[in-house]
């Protein structure tokens, strides 16, 4: 069996474990780093972010847009900034375009040109790479880390768990970082899919396809959890779309949750009625009664609903206008509790303050076992959050690494 010697082997070739192994490799010289990754090439994931164009960074990046260990949050913000993550890429020749809400990309608007930087950077300070590399078990003896595969084993002075979580198991995503972390003793919070679209109970078939604009709210029981706005679409098994995205990390905690989608925001009820007081005049079929306002199918929906598929315009009663505005503005979903990762962007829950020290990002109780990136107990908002924080962690446990 082949064996090989580095100074820091990091597991997990993601955002979080390749910028990792730069830190280490511009600190410990050629030969002393090597990036372990369990799929035939590194950085698989990282070529899907930002639908293939990689919303590397976010210009506010801040505490109130990530969820999680607030403490391990702090910490790395406060020492990784956005700036700082232009600094980290413009040594590898990739120009920054900003765009809308802060969202930043490369400016080709294409991942390769990140994981490509980042590739042949590594290659240029001697950051060596394995790949296929099943790891079949970790053992620590006389200060030295064995990471054993079928065929190689390598040993190091210093272990850099970066496997990710297991959200899209479609490019090849799994638990096994958690797994192999439980064997030194460090277990993760409860997990949970997040930045996912929702099923709901409500299934409208012919609502696929569909977009709209409009404010989502999550209820649990009655009372508001989170709000966000923007663009609805609708699916054949339920809604998705950013802002719907942003509010799923929070349904498995409700008892009770209701979904609420606020089609007309710039109109109250009170407006909606008299405008459709107005177009009851106008139009004959009560199906088409909000076609001026809304996308026609949509708008079919909502009376179907309301149960006034069946009555003319005319026929509609003062009380059936103010249940047809109220609908409009509280179209309301069930949604149905998941814990399906294959749509889901990332995961929360992870690894938490308890095992590990919040500025060094190492293991309380293993000598030289660090943590970076999404096996963390902290997950981002959309728009460039969550690679930032990877980003982030890894560098700064590229710095702590001794």
């Amino acid at each position: 069996m082949e064996i090989r010697k580095v100074k820091v082997a990091v597991i997990g070739g993601g955002a979080s474990g390749l910028a990792c192994a730069i830190t280490c490799g511009e600190r410990f010289g050629k030969n002393s780093t090597v990036i372990i990754e369990r799929q035939a090439r590194v950085g698989k994931k990282l070529l899907a972010t930002g639908n293939g164009r990689c919303n590397i960074t976010n210009r506010n990046a801040s505490p109130e847009h990530y969820h999680g260990d607030e403490m391990i949050i702090k910490s790395v913000l406060n020492r990784f900034s956005p700036k700082d993550c232009e600094k980290f890429f413009a040594k590898m020749g990739v120009l920054f375009r900003d765009e809308d809400d802060g969202r930043v990309y490369p400016y080709s608007n294409q991942a390769s040109t990140v994981l490509d930087g980042m590739r042949m950077y590594c290659a240029k300070l001697g950051v060596s790479e394995i790949c296929d590399f099943e790891i079949k078990h970790i053992k620590k003896n006389n200060g030295f880390f064995s990471i054993i595969s079928e065929n190689i084993t390598v040993q190091a002075e210093n272990i850099v768990f970066a496997t990710g979580s297991k959200a899209s198991p479609s490019l090849g995503a799994n638990d096994s970082g958690y797994k192999l972390l439980q064997n030194f003793g460090i277990v993760p919070t409860s997990l949970k899919p997040a930045l996912c679209p929702v099923l709901t109970k409500e299934k409208y078939k012919n609502l696929k396809g569909v977009r709209s604009k409009g404010i989502v709210t999550l209820f649990d029981g009655g009372k508001k959890i989170i709000s966000r706005e923007g663009e609805i679409q609708f699916t054949d098994y339920g809604i998705s779309g950013i802002c719907v995205f942003e509010i799923s990390r929070f349904i498995s905690e409700c008892r009770n949750p209701k979904i609420s989608i606020d089609l007309m925001k710039e109109y109250s009820e009170n407006h909606l009625c008299d405008y459709l007081f107005k177009c009851r005049k106008i139009f004959t079929n009560t199906g088409d009664i909000l076609t001026g306002a809304l996308n026609k199918k949509l708008a079919q929906i909502i009376v179907q609903t309301c149960g006034f598929s069946q009555k003319t315009c005319r026929e509609l009663s003062e009380s059936d206008i103010k249940k047809i505005a109220h609908t409009v503005k509280n179209f309301t979903f069930t949604p149905l509790k998941s814990d399906d990762y294959s749509y889901a962007q990332v995961c929360a829950g992870g690894v938490t303050s308890k095992y590990i020290d919040i500025d060094t990002l190492v293991s309380k109780t293993v000598k030289n076992l660090y943590i970076c990136g999404e096996l963390l107990d902290v997950d981002g908002d959309c728009g460039g959050y969550n690679l930032h924080f990877a980003f982030g962690s890894g560098i700064i446990v590229g710095k702590s690494v001794k």
